[in-house]
């Protein structure tokens, strides 16, 4: 089952995005703010992470760096306002995808299923290349 952590500062909104993704039988961790969300990926491994961009304590750009070190392989989908951030920049930090605020939930939860999709997907590139990795050396 795969594992999510929603990183949102707005109490309201996360419980909203956690209840979303548990309805669709999802393993949902939330942060309740930046800091926790740094124990959390520091101790734990994530298949998503949705995070918005404007948790007060770092900047956007530092979040996402932090998260792509702790959980390299997690696909990441950012909330944050069009006014504050550039969409395409955001996407080259290595973000799957992204709604902008003000989102509607069911955008952000079909968001996350596509990149679960992708993750699921691209776990199982990696382990075929592994496989065939091991075969090349069991040949030699």
């Amino acid at each position: 089952m795969p594992n999510i952590l929603i990183i949102e500062d707005q109490e309201k909104t996360r419980k909203l995005l956690v209840g979303a993704f548990k309805r669709e039988k999802y393993k949902t961790c939330d942060g309740t703010d930046w800091k926790k969300a740094v124990e959390f990926l520091n101790k734990n491994v994530y298949d998503l992470i949705i995070v918005d961009l404007e948790v007060k304590s770092l900047t956007g750009f530092e979040m996402l760096k932090i998260i792509k070190l702790t959980n390299p392989n997690a696909e990441i989908v950012s909330i944050f306002n069009p006014n504050e951030y550039d969409k395409n920049q955001i996407i080259r930090c290595g973000v799957y995808d992204y709604a902008l605020k003000p989102f509607l939930l069911g955008d952000v939860v079909n968001i996350g299923k596509k990149a679960l999709e992708k993750k699921q997907l691209s776990d199982k590139v990696r382990n075929l290349e592994q496989i065939r990795d091991m075969d090349k050396f069991a040949i030699s």
